[in-house]
């Protein structure tokens, strides 16, 4: 098994997974506590682009959820909130 330095992502069989454990204020929105699928390749580089991508959009998601449950301050001045962020972490 090859270590790889994305830790959201394994190898099985010499297929790349994703797995992202759900918050537990997230769990009602769906009806398992992990998120776990293959990544359909057997290249590193490949997967790990490919998980950073969907923990991105995970991440853009969840934050979404919790805004609409939270009253936050300014919360009216949010135009992109964490999207602007999260594309800069998945470009470094």
């Amino acid at each position: 098994m090859e270590d790889i330095s994305f830790k959201h992502v394994f190898v099985k069989e010499g297929i790349y997974y994703f797995t992202r454990r759900i918050p537990v204020d997230q769990r009602n929105n769906y009806s398992s506590a992990k998120i776990a699928y293959s990544l359909r390749t057997k290249s590193r580089s490949v997967a790990v682009a490919r998980a950073i991508n969907a923990s991105c959009k995970i991440d853009e998601y969840w934050y979404h959820l919790r805004s609409q449950d939270l009253e936050l301050p300014g919360k009216h001045l949010l135009r992109h909130g964490l999207s602007r962020l999260c594309q800069w972490l998945c470009l470094c």
